[in-house]
């Protein structure tokens, strides 16, 4: 239904938009986590022009960005960023509207732009002149999931039929590559039928079955969160296993992330 009703909105090819969603779920089963994210802003290139992007994932407390992926960007972009991370406008605007996407050239003039310390030192250097991003909430860490795309040209911003496209875009971008991750993970587990869940290796749980955490409510009456308890983060960090109570969980190293079963103790294990 967001598609037809995009039919309406001028400059947004209905067509292609519709191609290119069936194309990144399809790379959403097929492609490995790490093939997929390359793969899928090529995809995003096809529908909106830009020159560079990153794309990761963040907490609000503290303010941490936890991973990233860039796109034809030095890795440098980091290190640089974080001191100026509080000044950033186009972040508190993203985190203000999760679900839209934000359009630089709606906020600021480019006049008042390249006067901000955030210019000076992090987008002149890495050629951030125009930003397209699009912030959401994980469902099952609760942690932000952003994606935003820089143009290199100061006389091109970013239009509002891009702004568009890229707003119906991002939840089939994030669904495909829930998907690409969790298959990546699970294939070769031979997981028995159980409580499970994948978490990156700082504990930060991206999907569990039903049933694991109120596992892990079970043990730890008190917990909430989208981390696993730090009794656990030692073992997460290196795939071992972890006993808590009447329960074990095995850890499995699956690239970034880690596969985490939960069983009880039988006789023999007792």
């Amino acid at each position: 239904m967001m598609i037809a009703a995009s039919c309406h909105l001028p400059g947004i090819n209905v067509q292609n938009l519709s191609r290119v969603i069936l194309q990144l779920h399809r790379a959403g089963r097929e492609m490995s986590f790490s093939q997929f994210q390359p793969s899928a802003l090529e995809l995003v290139q096809e529908m909106i022009p830009f020159d560079s992007a990153w794309w990761g994932n963040a907490a609000a407390e503290p303010m941490e960005i936890h991973r990233v992926y860039l796109f034809n960007c030095d890795d440098t972009i980091l290190e640089t960023y974080t001191p100026y991370m509080q000044q950033d406008f186009f972040r508190a605007a993203l985190m203000a509207q999760p679900g839209i996407t934000i359009n630089m050239a709606d906020l600021t003039t480019r006049a008042r732009y390249v006067r901000t310390a955030l210019y000076r030192e992090v987008g002149k250097r890495y050629r951030v002149e125009w930003s397209l991003g699009t912030l959401l909430v994980e469902p099952i860490s609760s942690l932000y999931e952003f994606l935003t795309l820089w143009r290199h040209e100061p006389k091109r911003p970013f239009s509002e039929a891009e702004r568009q496209t890229k707003e119906l875009l991002m939840p089939h971008l994030v669904e495909a590559g829930r998907a690409s991750r969790l298959r990546e993970v699970l294939d070769g587990t031979h997981a028995r039928p159980g409580h499970w869940a994948v978490a990156d290796e700082r504990g930060y749980l991206r999907e569990t079955s039903p049933g694991f955490i109120h596992c892990l409510r079970t043990h730890w009456p008190d917990w909430r969160g989208s981390r696993l308890p730090q009794a656990m983060l030692a073992n997460v960090q290196t795939a071992t296993p972890f006993n808590a109570g009447r329960m074990k969980f095995q850890m499995a190293c699956k690239g970034m992330f880690r596969y985490v079963q939960v069983s009880t103790f039988n006789a023999l294990d007792r």
